[in-house]
């Protein structure tokens, strides 16, 4: 194959060679991550023996974003984007490493697997933004539509490798190194992006020291939140994800592992393989969302997602069969890409270029904050209430939020 038909090659399926690295180092870490999060949630239930304690500490996951996730936008905007992400990546790889090395010492407990997922959710916060504002230098605008949805499709990869690798992993090599493994991913995503080259972007941190920098970035955030609420549009998108977030995400992050060991009587490889459930649900649903999407406003597609996002949960009330679990949660996933594909696509169109970091980690904020929020309370009910009874009841509470988007105009207008 000579380079021509290479290039050709690429351009076709991954719109160009930066993308391309991009959405490779994202499948290799974010495999790890779906690894981690197994291992975490099933490592914090063992070693706490509490749900609501299990609860905590995925929510240290999600804290950091809520603290400091708007500075990292305005960061974002400011700096070199690809710098940012390599020194991301470079740190969560040392923070996770943490995890193995205190297990074999015996120094693991609720407290320091909290901390370290606050730590490692730190980095997370600084590398997402500037991700997603990346994107718009490597596609042109014609082509951010599937720039967009290939790199969301690293994580449905990644959640289709991860939990049957996990699965694999836990009885050969123990748990904990499924952190290991998840470190080594993080070094492997740096060395990609390390090949990605980027058009030359003057950026205010060519010129200005680290604390200039910092300074000017919290300026920025009062810049990009006054932004925000003056633009109805972007201010309804942030209304709904968060409402939408704080009914749905706790249930589907500690309630599966709690709804895998209350309800299924099953063990952690069989959870493992439930979050492989999402990977086939959200492929399928990306590879109809490119082939349809054309036809229809972005903003209808997300509203419709969020909509569905909360009914294809009701199963869960009645089913107590693995392979029950397994087909909802299949088809719960096939609408997730009708949710994370649009809000991107809808930011980088509506948004001038030079705020597009700061109202990122506004979203980022709005998922994790809630997320944070949603985790600790489904641990603390679900000590009191049935896994799949919750499930039932925020079907309908987070379909609910978005019905209430098709009564914002602006938003529902929005192309």
């Amino acid at each position: 194959m000579n380079g021509i038909t290479m290039r050709k090659w690429i351009e076709r399926i991954f719109v160009n060679s930066n993308i391309l690295r991009l959405w490779s180092g994202q499948v290799i870490s974010q495999t790890g991550d779906s690894m981690f999060q197994i291992g975490l949630l099933w490592l914090a239930l063992e070693v706490t023996g509490s749900n609501a304690m299990a609860g905590s500490i995925a929510m240290m996951g999600y804290l950091p974003t809520l603290l400091f996730g708007l500075l990292a936008g305005a960061l974002a905007d400011r700096a070199d984007k690809r710098m940012l992400m390599l020194a991301a990546d470079f740190a969560r790889g040392i923070v996770v490493l943490f995890v193995p090395v205190l297990y074999f010492v015996d120094g693991l407990s609720g407290l320091v697997l909290g901390l370290i997922t606050f730590g490692i959710a730190l980095f997370n916060a600084v590398f997402n933004p500037a991700r997603d504002s990346l994107t718009v230098l490597l596609a042109r605008k014609e082509q951010l539509i599937r720039a967009n949805s290939l790199i969301h499709t690293s994580w449905q990869f990644a959640l289709l490798l991860g939990p049957p690798l996990a699965g694999l992993l836990i009885p050969l090599v123990g748990i904990v190194h499924l952190f290991t493994i998840d470190a080594a991913t993080f070094f492997l995503s740096f060395y990609c992006i390390y090949l990605i080259r980027v058009p030359k972007v003057k950026t205010v941190s060519d010129r200005a020291s680290f604390w200039q920098l910092l300074h000017l970035s919290w300026r920025d955030v009062a810049e990009g939140l006054r932004y925000a609420r003056a633009d109805r549009r972007i201010w309804a998108l942030l209304m709904i994800t968060l409402i939408d977030n704080l009914f749905i995400m706790g249930p589907a992050i500690i309630g599966a592992p709690i709804f895998v060991r209350e309800v299924l009587k099953e063990g952690v490889s069989s959870y493992a393989y439930l979050e492989l459930a999402y990977a086939v649900g959200m492929l399928i649903g990306t590879v109809g969302l490119n082939l349809v999407s054309h036809r229809y406003r972005k903003s209808h597609v997300l509203l419709w997602g969020i909509i569905l996002d909360g009914i294809t949960f009701l199963p869960l009330l009645w089913v107590t069969t693995f392979w029950g679990a397994f087909l909802t949660v299949v088809v719960h996933a096939t609408v997730i890409p009708m949710i994370i594909i649009p809000r991107p696509t809808l930011i980088q169109k509506v948004v001038p270029h030079n705020l597009q970091g700061r109202v990122f980690s506004m979203i980022d904020v709005a998922v994790v904050g809630c997320t944070a929020v949603s985790l600790t309370l489904t641990g603390i009910v679900a000590e009191f209430v049935p896994i799949n009874i919750i499930f039932g009841f925020i079907s309908f509470l987070a379909a609910g939020s978005g019905a209430v988007g098709w009564l914002i105009k602006e938003f529902r207008d929005t192309e």
